[in-house]
This record gives C-alpha cells, sequence and structure tokens, in this order.
C-alpha cells in the first residue's frame, strides 16, 4: 500500500467534488490530503485517509481550518511519496460537460466513480435543528445564497447571473418556502449585489460553521443559489436544487450530481461558458420560460414527496 500526498483545492464546492476522487485513490493508497475543509471528509478519515493542513490565504478558508485544526493529522507525507494535484481546466469542463468530470480527468482518474454524497452525523442534525426551533418556521425552509462579490475572486461579476433575474425566482419561491439566506460577509472584502431578498433568516456574517450548514442544507426543502459550493452541498446531502446561471460556465457544471438529487439549472438564452473573469457575458435569459420551467420542477417535487 503506498502513500500519496494530493494536493487539494481550497473552495468548498471543489472539497466536496474531491470526494469522488479520495475515496477511488483510497482503495489502493494512503491517502494524505491537503485541505482547509477537514469536515468535510469527517467519514473517510482513518489509516487511509490522513489529513494535511493545506494553509491559505483566503478568508473564510482559514478561519475555518483554524476552527477545525483538531482534525488534522499533525503528521507530514512521507518523504518521496508520489504527489497528486487536484484541480481542472476550462476546456475540460467544456468537454466532458461537468466540473468534476473535467477534476477527474484532470488529475489522471478519469475512471473513477464521480460519486460526492457526504453522510450528515447526528450531532451536524442537531446542531441545524436548534438553529430551525429557535426560527420557528411555518413553511418548508428554503436555504438561499444571495449574490455576493469579493476581493479574493474577480469572477463573481462575470459568474453572477442577471440581477432582476435572480430577483424574479427568489420571490416566485418565497412566497412557498421559509427563507434563510446564507452568506460570510466582512466590509472591504465580501459585500452583496444585486437585489436583495426579504429573507425570514438571515445568517450574513458567517455565524454557521461548516458543520451546521451541510445539516441546515440536507434539512432544508429546496436550495437555491447562483453557481457555487451550495449547489454542490445540496447535491452531497441530497436537497433538491436551484441554480440561476449568469456567465463565466453554463448549466452542466453540476451535471454529475444531479444524479443524487433533483437539480434544476436555469440558464441565460445563450449560455457563455468562457472561463473568463472580466468578459462582458450575455446574461439574457427568457424570464417566462425560466419560470416555468421552475413551477414544472417544484410540482415535480410536490408530486414525488405525496
Amino acid at each position: 500500500m503506498s502513500d500519496l500526498h494530493v494536493l487539494g483545492m481550497h473552495g468548498c464546492g471543489d472539497n466536496l467534488h474531491e470526494r469522488a476522487l479520495i475515496r477511488h485513490l483510497m482503495k489502493r493508497h494512503r491517502v494524505w490530503l491537503e485541505t482547509p475543509w477537514p469536515s468535510i471528509f469527517h467519514d473517510l478519515v482513518g489509516e487511509q485517509l490522513h489529513l494535511v493542513n493545506k494553509g491559505s490565504r483566503l478568508r473564510t478558508q482559514a478561519k475555518n481550518a483554524l476552527r477545525e485544526a483538531a482534525l488534522y493529522s499533525g503528521r507530514p507525507p512521507p518523504r518521496g511519496c508520489r504527489t497528486v494535484r487536484v484541480w481542472y481546466s476550462p476546456q475540460l469542463v467544456r468537454e466532458h460537460k461537468s466540473v468534476l468530470g473535467a477534476m477527474l480527468h484532470q488529475s489522471g482518474y478519469g475512471d473513477a466513480e464521480p460519486d460526492f454524497r457526504m453522510p450528515v452525523p447526528d450531532a451536524w442534525l442537531e446542531r441545524a435543528d436548534a438553529v430551525i426551533a429557535r426560527l420557528a418556521p411555518t413553511k418548508p425552509i428554503l436555504f438561499y445564497r444571495p449574490l455576493n462579490e469579493r476581493t479574493e475572486w474577480s469572477g463573481c461579476a462575470a459568474r453572477n447571473p442577471d440581477f432582476e433575474v435572480y430577483r424574479a425566482v427568489g420571490e416566485h419561491l418565497r412566497s412557498k418556502y421559509f427563507v434563510i439566506s446564507v452568506a460570510d460577509l466582512e466590509p472591504g472584502k465580501e459585500w452583496l449585489v444585486g437585489h436583495r431578498l426579504q429573507a425570514d433568516a438571515e445568517f450574513h456574517a458567517g455565524e454557521l460553521e461548516f458543520e451546521t450548514l451541510a445539516a441546515l442544507v440536507q434539512r432544508s426543502a429546496l436550495v437555491m443559489s447562483s453557481p457555487g459550493f451550495a449547489v454542490i452541498l445540496a447535491q452531497a446531502v441530497g436537497t433538491p436544487s436551484v441554480c440561476v446561471f449568469g456567465g463565466y460556465e453554463a448549466g452542466y457544471s453540476f451535471s454529475l450530481g444531479a444524479r443524487f438529487t433533483p437539480h434544476l439549472a436555469i440558464e441565460p438564452i445563450r449560455p457563455c461558458p468562457c472561463f473568463q473573469h472580466h468578459h462582458q457575458c450575455d446574461k439574457t435569459t427568457d424570464l417566462p420560460a425560466a419560470l416555468s420551467s421552475l413551477d414544472a420542477f417544484l410540482t415535480s417535487r410536490s408530486s414525488m414527496a405525496a
């Protein structure tokens, strides 16, 4: 059994996707994974998986790595062991029609089963249940991600959907759900853009740590988000999701996770998978068609639950 040093990615969503790769690698290797998100791999840690503090200059990642410091193995990867870097290129995302497919092929393991599902421990669910009990919702929960931009990554403006479309979709859902809006904002570093949806509860200062977020998503009836970690987390824990796309990428980004739970991608009329941070993507969206597809999606979910 050989040792393998895996240089993981920083993003929460990317780390959730990495679960598929790590599961595959653990069949033949002792894996030493660099990650700022130890809890994402909570069920895999053991003799076959050791977690290494990746270190990060990114705000949310650095905070989480510090908070979860006790979950790292405290041992460095053995000297001389082979190294695998996890990443993906825009060309492979377009070629394989998914971010996860691109990640697996770019890392040299395109034959891996793309299963990144994550169990949610009872202790995490208890935290989320305490939050929900305090809020006392009278309708099913919508886990909502407001649009934001941040200094750490300049692609937000390109990737965010048309503000009016995002507002219309959010308003369409608001009467049907108890809306919990979640973000990790900080003045001058990460801020809201677009139209602020009137939520029933807001956690916008990073109050909810990953474990509670994961459990809250599992307890939710639906997730609404622009492209990002919330969609991947919904797929990982089995919650239906609606993702409203803008530019930068296309609706197939999260296609492999759609096998695990219902997923609706609302795209512009002419999707622009340019993967360029400053490209003037055409985000024009057929809003009546989008709302019609949303209603059909919600109706099918209700029929399945009945």
